[in-house]
């Protein structure tokens, strides 16, 4: 790819053609927004540690005025939220080559992570200066330790519910204490393919500023406005700094073919067999618990690394599994009948008449997960066929969900996985560490679903 002169002095300003891919750029990126960005006192970048974000951070560094912000950046600072789970060549990059940068123009960096589970734990500042050596690779909470506590992959329904998490949520809470109810100007570096993205996200923002009776955080998205698409980024980071910038994302991530391409993903987990392994384990506890609770939508990671033939990580992951202490878990889930369409007509957001009721349509899942006995694999192993035996049972062993199998007894178990109104019941052995944990109302639901069984 050829030099780009990207970003020019006063193209931040010059609004975008529309992309064949994505709403018109008015949508996202509209001169209301961006003049409501510069009239900020405060203003920031949310800095994701990848090529997009870096693309823009060098180009602001370039030329602060194009992008509304001070020549001395006194009204500037860039925000990173660590999940504590990303890959070393990224960190590797942003300390070699971005943050000499930010030393060198005296830009106010903070890194900032959650400081516990619930949201009351607040955020912990891990580092704020203008003078940055050192990205954080973790805080406190991370995204792994809720995962593996929860016995769960992140959920591909939804969207990205644990980046706004551990990202978006640490980021804005900061930022809103600091700003003292002024309104924050905010960056980002969505490309121009990623205009579905940004609509999202000024749909959010509408929300949050009606809930909190003024404008919290003014948007904008010049890479996109611009009209710069991945490739053209890409091309600009390598001649500015002269590396082949990865995308930043969690190894985790059940998005990773829309992060980078798959063969880029598998290449990065044969490059960290030790990350892939974790991931691998973890996918295979959450399987063990719920046979379509895997990575992907419709796929397994331990298949495509299997594929890939990437023995060094599998190795890994099967010494994981041997070395490392296991559970029986006792998992119960009652699946109620859903909600009957004319009954929303009728009876509005919520009714708990039975004859609104339809087996057919698939209510609230209420889980329940206890630990029952925990151990070497060996014993726990045991533990579940003397089990077995006691409650005249049979071991199901099976491979069909996960290649590397999984043990369950089942003492209730559901006709038909299309019929509502019914209940599982089942003890399954899996790597120890998930927290008993149940759904507000499980044991009402389970006792009323359960009655005279």
């Amino acid at each position: 790819m050829t030099s780009l002169t990207l970003f020019e002095p006063g193209l931040g300003a010059v609004p975008a053609a529309p992309s064949s891919s994505g709403p018109a750029p008015a949508e996202v990126a509209s001169a209301e927004a961006l003049e409501s960005f510069r009239a900020t006192k405060h203003k920031s970048l949310n800095f994701g540690l990848g090529v997009d974000s870096t693309a823009l951070a060098l180009a602001i560094i370039d030329d602060p005025a194009a992008f509304g912000i001070a020549e001395d950046f006194s009204d500037f600072s860039i925000m990173t939220a660590m999940t504590g789970f990303e890959f070393p060549d990224t960190i590797a990059d942003v300390e070699t080559h971005v943050l000499p940068l930010l030393r060198e123009k005296g830009i106010r960096y903070t890194q900032v992570a959650r400081a516990g589970r619930p949201d009351s734990a607040g955020v912990e500042v891990l580092s704020d200066t203008t003078n940055p050596g050192k990205v954080f690779s973790r805080g406190p909470w991370t995204l792994m330790d809720e995962l593996e506590e929860n016995g769960t992959v992140p959920q591909y329904a939804g969207g990205h519910v644990c980046s706004q998490k551990h990202k978006a949520w640490t980021i804005d809470r900061l930022q809103l204490e600091r700003a003292g109810g002024q309104t924050v100007g905010k960056l980002f570096g969505y490309n121009a393919d990623e205009y579905k993205r940004a609509v999202k996200a000024n749909k959010f923002q509408a929300k949050r500023n009606k809930k909190a009776g003024y404008e919290t955080f003014a948007l904008d998205y010049p890479l996109l406005r611009l009209g710069y698409g991945r490739q053209d980024v890409q091309g600009y980071v390598k001649d500015r700094l002269g590396i082949d910038m990865s995308k930043s994302y969690c190894p985790v991530c059940p998005f990773a073919g829309v992060c980078s391409p798959q063969p880029d993903h598998l290449k990065r987990l044969r490059k960290y067999p030790d990350l892939a392994a974790r991931v691998l384990r973890l996918e295979y506890l959450s399987m063990a618990l719920n046979d379509n609770s895997s990575l992907y939508k419709d796929d397994t990671l331990f298949r495509r690394v299997t594929d890939d033939q990437n023995a060094e990580a599998l190795g890994r992951f099967n010494a994981r599994l041997d070395e490392e202490p296991w559970a029986v878990y006792r998992l119960q889930r009652a699946y109620t009948p859903g909600r009957r369409p004319e009954c929303h007509t009728a009876h509005g957001d919520r009714c708990s008449k039975p004859e609104c009721r339809d087996s057919s349509i698939k209510g609230t899942v209420y889980r329940s997960v206890k630990t029952v006995r925990t151990g070497s694999r060996t014993e726990v192993g045991t533990f579940l066929h003397n089990a077995a035996t006691a409650l005249d049972r049979p071991v199901e062993h099976s491979t069909k969900a996960h290649g590397a199998g999984t043990d369950r007894v089942r003492t209730r178990v559901r006709p038909d996985a299309k019929t509502y109104g019914t209940v599982g019941d089942f003890y399954v052995t899996a790597p120890a560490g998930v927290q008993d944990k149940a759904r507000s109302g499980f044991a009402s639901v389970w006792a009323a679903m359960t009655a005279g069984q």
